[in-house]
């Protein structure tokens, strides 16, 4: 059992039926806790985040850098992240009473509450440290997102050593994703393992991961295949496919914003 399993399980003691309506949530106040939970989700590195600004409909992407600060003292803890995609966040945010934050872990989703602080360079934005966390089990749902092929993007399958081939990638989610596989390939059937190379050269993205194939499919008599990703924690890889999916969406509503003709603001402007 890791850190975050005994401080889950911990709490989950003081709220066996869960809060906010669900029932696999649990609630961490202990302001020692919470700088050891974020110590612990920052140790790897920068996690992708979610940000729910206000009332505002879209969720805007970042990333999570560091926690930071000294003593225990509420004023003297804070959070750093990225600048917002799409940029207008990086203005409404400045604006927003509560701003919540959603994380995932292998395990476990986290979300949290804080506010804008301060703009620390062009690209990183402090805000505060959060008073508290929720934890629960099951992670938020997943978004697909459709893949263009003007996107340049590639993928390369493997089943076992021998049988490689190149299937189109056609949507894409952080817990899966479609691909069509009309050319020659080998036999496919749910429950296979099947490794895959994802390319995407406009984000500087070229991993390998693992898969196991769970629904096979006939479109307009082409032949279409989900596979689920198979992590087994919560590492680099994981953090790219996130990485992946929140730069399909931000060019989508980037298109998005073009199309009807809103602006785009950037960091400097107030």
């Amino acid at each position: 059992m890791d850190f975050l399993d005994v401080i889950y399980q911990a709490a989950r003691s003081q709220y066996p039926k869960g809060i906010a309506h669900a029932p696999d949530a649990v609630r961490i106040d202990d302001r020692m806790q919470l700088q050891q939970l974020m110590a612990i989700l920052t140790m790897d590195g920068e996690i992708p985040i979610l940000l729910h600004i206000g009332a505002q409909i879209f969720d805007y992407h970042s990333t999570l850098k560091m926690a930071g600060g000294i003593g225990s003292s509420e004023k003297n803890l804070y959070l750093l992240i990225k600048a917002l995609v799409p940029p207008i966040g990086n203005v409404r945010i400045r604006h927003a009473d509560v701003i919540t934050i959603s994380m995932n872990s292998k395990h476990f989703n986290f979300l949290m509450d804080v506010t804008f602080v301060e703009q620390v360079s062009k690209s990183i934005l402090k805000i505060s440290f959060p008073s508290e966390i929720m934890i629960r089990t099951e992670k938020r749902k997943s978004v697909r997102v459709n893949v263009d092929p003007a996107w340049n993007v590639s993928l390369e399958a493997a089943v076992g050593r021998k049988e490689v081939f190149k299937p189109e990638l056609e949507n894409i989610s952080y817990g899966g994703f479609y691909f069509k596989a009309a050319g020659k390939r080998p036999n496919l059937s749910p429950g296979q393992k099947i490794s895959f190379r994802m390319r995407w050269p406009d984000i500087k993205l070229d991993t390998k991961v693992e898969t196991v194939l769970i629904e096979m499919c006939s479109k307009y008599g082409d032949p279409f295949f989900r596979s689920h990703f198979t992590f087994e924690t919560y590492d680099k890889t994981m953090q790219q496919i996130e990485s992946f999916v929140a730069a399909a969406q931000s060019v989508h509503l980037q298109y998005r914003k073009a199309l009807f003709g809103h602006w785009e603001l950037n960091l400097e402007k107030n």
